[in-house]
């Protein structure tokens, strides 16, 4: 029944619910199967809006970034690690625009007797959307090869398989890289093989490590065994 002599307009309060969406913690490339069935039990409450994520994520794949990386490596006898052939300087400036990336890498080795060759090499790459964590990349390489003997010009192909184990740090499972010159008498074909770890400091800085192993020819002789630490900034 209505009471006329003190009429009163009730107001409702609007709850809004916050929808927590659970990290996903992966481990190895071995669990990704474990964790494909833990990410579909771990979707989104159906009352969050669907359009403010997927606008998010297209912001995201659209934005452009620059990176700056140094390193420093060391070359080792095929046979281990206990005879040291060469130190190893390079830097590599990266811009990137969605998938696609665009660069420039210099390289310098110093030989034991103080010799020094190195390399000036423009890139272009393009990585797939990541999948369970895992994200595969390659990218082309067009540069020069200084050294006393004579420079030539070379080209290389680098492909990329890398594990985001969690928001920090992600294994760089697959590292490949080919090169070669374009005159093959000036001996430059080789095969690298390596793996390393990522970690991410900050949002805008990374350290990383790798251990890897080159080929000549065919893969048939190895040429060294080299170790690897660096890191990267971006802005």
């Amino acid at each position: 029944m209505v009471n006329q002599a003190s009429p009163r307009i009730q107001k409702g309060r609007l709850q809004h619910e916050g929808n927590t969406m659970k990290i996903i913690t992966t481990a190895m490339v071995a669990l990704l199967a474990t964790a494909s069935v833990a990410l579909a039990t771990d979707l989104p409450n159906k009352k969050a809006t669907p359009a403010a994520p997927a606008a998010a994520v297209a912001d995201t794949a659209a934005a452009s970034s620059d990176s700056i990386s140094a390193s420093y490596g060391q070359e080792f006898d095929p046979a281990g690690y206990s005879s040291k052939q060469h130190d190893t300087y390079g830097v590599t400036y990266t811009h990137t625009m969605g998938q696609f990336t665009i660069g420039g890498a210099a390289g310098t080795t110093q030989y034991s007797d103080n010799t020094l060759k190195q390399t000036i090499e423009a890139q272009a790459g393009y990585k797939l959307p990541s999948m369970y964590g895992v994200t595969v990349s390659g990218k082309v390489g067009l540069g020069e090869r200084f050294q006393s003997a004579g420079n030539f010009a070379y080209y290389a192909l680098y492909g990329n398989a890398d594990y985001a184990i969690n928001d920090t740090i992600t294994w760089n499972a697959v590292q490949y890289r080919y090169r070669n010159a374009f005159d093959t008498s000036n001996n430059f074909e080789t095969h690298r093989i390596g793996t390393g770890v990522t970690f991410n400091v900050t949002k805008n800085v990374a350290l990383n490590a790798a251990v890897y192993r080159d080929y000549g020819s065919g893969f048939t002789t190895a040429s060294d065994n080299g170790v690897q630490v660096g890191a990267t900034v971006k802005f």
